[in-house]
């Protein structure tokens, strides 16, 4: 498999990003957020439905007229996070229009959506136009078909047609932009109006008086401007455009080379980079193509699609170990969302990575920008959205007092909880967390409400997962209740420890000699011959396991014999150590691991693997584990007065 197949592999299994630049349609409507349950229970037939009352219409606003002022003809534009604007000028004898877009931006996902953009909507009689979509920064992918960046589209409108329509023409307008800011974003458009072909204007008769509109933003956040234009067909709602003098618009001193033409070979410029970095793919010569990608963001320091592709690239040598690119892959993710501070995903992704690394300190401080930021800062719906996510992520890991912080900052804001969606992802993950934490009981309560309750806007697979995960904690829940005698009786009598020093920290760990003596020899003696000593864990998966003890650092090994298997009383919990086998019941050897949640993964183990003690001190080292950390050493303590001699199967 080529180096471009493996990215596209990783993309499909879920990473962010993959370019192509045909627009399926223009920037979609204002995003409407009401949720919609998958299985709403209907109302019993014989209960009459009452039908809905619609909503009073909402009095239009007065189409707003512009302030004149030394940089252009200016409208005050009211974003969600205040006012923006769009200054309209003359510059270089063509229309210039500066704006603040009052949004985080968005790169998009470089497929199915380019993130965020500009639509310029122009016209002269208002019942025909043309749509000027403009796209700052979005990501792309090679995708073998020569579909480049797509820094502009162009359609026209008419209002006997039911859409508008792609025009492939020498292109009217030219922009740039500014998107180094978390809560909004910066976009300047040269139109050349001689080659906005459209009734009442032509190359030799260019009209004077003009209609515009705006939509500004993404699929997640839209701003149209004027309120109450049709986004798809704004001839169908010309009374809604605002208009201008061209003539009478300020002129702004002309610079020495036109923007257009300096922004036209600008873009010639980074699509050769691009076709470069293609052709290098397609012969695979896979190293070239990365090298030529860290020139690229090199030479357009701030295009995200250089910075992103060389992460994803990296990323894909560090997971297939792939010689000749730097397998850094974090210094180049780091890159990429400090160029775009506003586009959440971004920095949901960075977190993702830096968790299964161990790099915890990184992740909680970069965590605490992120809400001290302005995308956070005042915008109660995306701070919330922001918390619940990293919580998500910092359940499995085992960072469980920040994920519970999270989750008590969130219960302080009713007004968030209010949001029937939200509110339902809300009580997963604390359910997520009592089973991190091993609280059955809870998990149980917080379920059976959510049935409860909720019912009606659960989906599918969310009802699926209640039903299941209810049925392993109830299960769980009466088992604890035996542990817990087994533990009063474990409280009564001497059982050996094991001490283990690791490179995060020190875990001990109650054996249960009753339970499992032979298998409890064993361990003991391995100890005391420091046969673990160095050795580190090869493998973490969070909400399961942390496993360790192989001698060949992969899992392949073991102490050179086989045990037989010990069935015993003891079930598997977090906290639960026990051994870990192949295939055959009778072939544990060294290898131990070490349960971290009391999840369905964890809970159905029991009666297949021998449980030969718990984490008595240390399960939030233990929680912190990752493949790679150490085993300083393990001693022993607490040892009966016998020998620890085990009988082993023979070869």
């Amino acid at each position: 498999m080529g180096l471009l197949a493996m990215v596209f592999w990783l993309l499909a299994c879920g990473s962010n990003a993959a370019a192509t630049n045909d627009a399926k349609e223009p920037l979609p409507a204002p995003a409407n957020n009401t949720p919609v349950a998958d299985n709403a229970q209907e109302k019993p037939k014989d209960e009459p439905v009452k039908p809905a009352e619609p909503e009073p219409p909402k009095p239009m606003s007065q189409v707003p007229a512009g302030e004149v002022t030394d940089e252009g003809l200016r409208w005050t534009i009211t974003f969600e996070r205040g006012e923006g604007y769009a200054v309209f000028a003359r510059q270089n004898d063509m229309l210039r229009v500066d704006l603040d877009v009052r949004l985080p931006y968005s790169g998009g996902d470089g497929q199915a959506s380019r993130g965020s953009c500009v639509d310029l909507v122009l016209s002269v009689d208002g019942l025909h136009g043309r749509h000027l979509f403009f796209y700052p920064n979005p990501v792309w992918m090679p995708d073998g078909r020569g579909n480049f960046t797509a820094f502009r589209i162009e359609y026209s409108f008419d209002k006997n047609e039911p859409q508008p329509m792609r025009l492939q023409d020498e292109p009217s307008f030219v922009g740039s932009s500014n998107v180094r800011f978390w809560d909004h974003w910066k976009a300047t458009i040269w139109v050349d109006l001689r080659y906005v072909l459209i009734p009442g204007n032509t190359p030799t008769s260019r009209a004077d008086n003009w209609l515009a509109g705006l939509v500004m933003g993404n699929e997640a956040a839209t701003q149209v401007f004027p309120e109450g234009m049709d986004v798809q067909n704004p001839g169908k709602t010309s009374d809604r455009l605002f208009s201008f003098k061209y003539s009478e618009l300020p002129e702004l001193e002309e610079e020495e080379e036109s923007p257009r033409d300096e922004l036209i070979e600008f873009e010639t410029k980074v699509h050769e980079a691009q076709r470069n970095i293609e052709a290098r793919f397609t012969v695979r010569d896979n190293v070239g193509a990365f090298k030529a990608l860290v020139k690229a963001s090199e030479d357009f320091p701030d295009l995200l699609w250089g910075h992103y592709l060389a992460y994803m690239l990296s990323y894909t040598a560090a997971m297939r170990g792939i010689e000749g690119i730097d397998a850094e892959f974090l210094k180049f993710q780091r890159a990429y969302v400090e160029i775009s501070p506003g586009q959440s995903s971004a920095h949901l992704d960075y977190l993702r990575n830096l968790l299964p690394r161990g790099m915890n300190d990184e992740a909680l401080a970069h965590a605490k920008t992120i809400f001290d930021s302005p995308l956070c800062t005042g915008r109660p719906g995306t701070d919330g959205y922001m918390r619940l996510k990293w919580a998500e992520l910092c359940i499995p890991w085992g960072l469980t007092k920040e994920a519970a912080a999270q989750l008590e900052y969130i219960k302080g804001k009713p007004e968030l909880l209010k949001d029937d969606n939200f509110r339902v992802d809300y009580n997963f993950q604390r359910a997520e967390l009592a089973i991190r934490t091993g609280d059955a009981k809870a998990a149980v309560e917080i379920y059976t409400a959510l049935m409860k309750d909720e019912r009606k806007f659960l989906n599918t697979n969310q009802f699926g997962l209640i039903q299941q995960n209810l049925q392993f904690q109830r299960q769980a829940a009466e088992q604890w209740e035996e542990e817990l005698k087994f533990q009063a009786e474990d409280a009564k009598k001497t059982n050996p420890r094991w001490v283990i020093e690791t490179s995060r920290g020190k875990i001990v760990i109650e054996l249960f000699e009753d339970d499992s003596p032979n298998t409890v020899a064993s361990l003991v003696k391995l100890a005391k011959n420091k046969f673990y000593d160095g050795l580190n864990f090869h493998r973490v998966e969070p909400n399961f396991v942390a496993q360790g003890g192989c001698p060949n650092g992969d899992g392949s090994g073991g102490p050179g014999y086989q045990l037989k298997f010990e069935e015993n009383r003891r079930a598997h919990f977090r906290g639960s150590v026990a051994m870990a086998r192949s295939q055959s019941k009778d072939s544990a050897g060294s290898q131990f691991y070490i349960c971290t949640a009391n999840s369905p993964n964890v809970l159905s183990l029991t009666g297949d693997y021998v449980v030969v003690g718990r984490v008595i001190e240390g399960m939030d080292v233990a929680d912190m584990l990752r493949v790679g950390d150490k085993i300083i050493s393990i001693r022993t303590e607490n040892l009966r007065e016998h020998e620890y001699e085990p009988k082993v199967l023979p070869e």
